[in-house]
C-alpha cells in the first residue's frame, strides 16, 4: 500500500504531482483487468457455465444488459467480482481507518469505468463487438462511468479521500454495483418454468433490490448531504463544481436503475403469484 501513499513521487502530500503515477497505474491496471477478467476469467466461466443444466435455457429469452443472456451472465460475473474487490477495499478503509486502501479500491473501481467506456465507444462491448447496441443503456452507463472517473482523480489529488463521507460514498456505490451484478448472475441460473426456481429467483431479486435501495437511495444521499453540509463551503470553485456534477450524474443514474430494479422485482413476484413464465 505504500505506492498509494505517494504514487512513486516520494511526496506524501496530496497534489497534482500524484497524477502521472495515478494515470500510469490506471493504464497498466486497465490492461491487466482486461487480460485477467475478460480473457482468463471469462474463459474459465464459459467452460464452467456451459456445462450447467441451465445454459441452454438462457437462449430462450432476451437479457437486460445483453440480448444474448449467455454473454450477459459471463459479463456480470466478471464485473461483479471487480466491484466487490474494489468496494471491499473501500469498506475496509472506512472501517479500519486505512486511507491508502480506499485509494487503491477507488482506482481499481476506475479500471471497469475506463474499460467499459472504451468498449462501448469503439464499439466492442461486451466481448469484442458484434452484439446489438442498446443506445439507451450505453448512454446511461457512459454517464455513470464519466461521473466515477471525473470524481475519483480530483478526490485523491485534493486529499478528500480521507473524509469519512467520501469513503462511505465510494464503498456503498461500488458494493451496491457488485451485489447488483451478482443478483443478475444468480437470477440467470434459475429456470422460471420451474416453480421452486421461480420462487428462488424472486427471493434473489427481493434481496438484491433491498440492498440496492438501502445503499444507493439511503446511504449515498445521506453521505452526499453530509458532505455538502460540512465540506462544500471550504472547497475550491472547481471542486464545488465537480461535487455538484458528480451528485447530479450519479443521483440520476441511481434513480433510473432503481426503477429498472423494481420493475424486475415486481415482474418476478407476479410470476410466482400467477404461476406462469413470461420471457422477457
Amino acid at each position: 500500500m505504500e505506492f498509494f501513499g505517494d504514487f512513486g513521487t516520494g511526496n506524501s502530500t496530496p497534489g497534482m504531482h500524484w497524477l502521472p503515477g495515478m494515470c500510469t497505474f490506471l493504464a497498466v491496471g486497465t490492461l491487466v483487468y482486461h487480460i485477467l477478467g475478460f480473457r482468463l476469467l471469462r474463459q474459465y466461466l464459459l467452460g464452467t457455465y456451459s456445462q450447467s443444466s441451465w445454459w441452454t435455457y438462457l437462449k430462450t429469452y432476451k437479457g437486460l444488459l445483453c440480448r444474448d443472456v449467455q454473454s450477459e451472465i459471463q459479463y456480470v460475473s466478471i464485473v461483479g467480482c471487480h466491484h466487490v474487490i474494489g468496494g471491499g477495499l473501500m469498506a475496509y478503509s472506512a472501517c479500519m481507518n486505512a486511507p491508502s486502501a480506499w485509494v487503491a479500491g477507488a482506482l481499481i473501481g476506475c479500471f471497469d469505468d475506463i474499460h467499459d467506456t472504451i468498449c462501448m465507444l469503439l464499439p466492442a462491448w461486451p466481448f469484442g463487438g458484434g452484439a446489438e447496441r442498446d443506445m439507451k443503456f450505453i448512454t446511461i452507463m457512459l454517464v455513470h462511468h464519466t461521473a466515477a472517473i471525473t470524481a475519483t482523480l480530483p478526490v485523491i489529488c485534493s486529499g478528500l479521500y480521507e473524509n469519512q463521507h467520501i469513503q462511505s460514498i465510494g464503498a456503498w456505490l461500488l458494493l451496491a454495483g457488485g451485489i447488483s451484478h451478482f443478483t443478475l448472475a444468480v437470477s440467470r441460473t434459475c429456470n422460471r418454468e420451474v416453480p421452486s426456481e421461480a420462487k428462488f429467483d424472486a427471493l434473489v431479486w427481493l434481496c438484491g433490490g433491498a440492498f440496492y435501495t438501502y445503499s444507493r437511495l439511503w446511504c449515498f444521499p445521506r453521505s452526499i448531504m453530509a458532505l455538502f453540509r460540512e465540506e462544500y463551503a471550504g472547497l475550491s470553485g472547481g471542486m464545488q463544481t465537480a461535487l455538484i456534477a458528480f451528485t447530479v450524474m450519479m443521483g440520476v443514474f441511481n434513480v433510473l436503475i432503481f426503477f429498472d430494479v423494481m420493475k424486475n422485482v415486481l415482474k418476478r413476484v407476479r410470476l410466482v403469484m400467477n404461476g406462469s413464465e413470461k420471457r422477457s
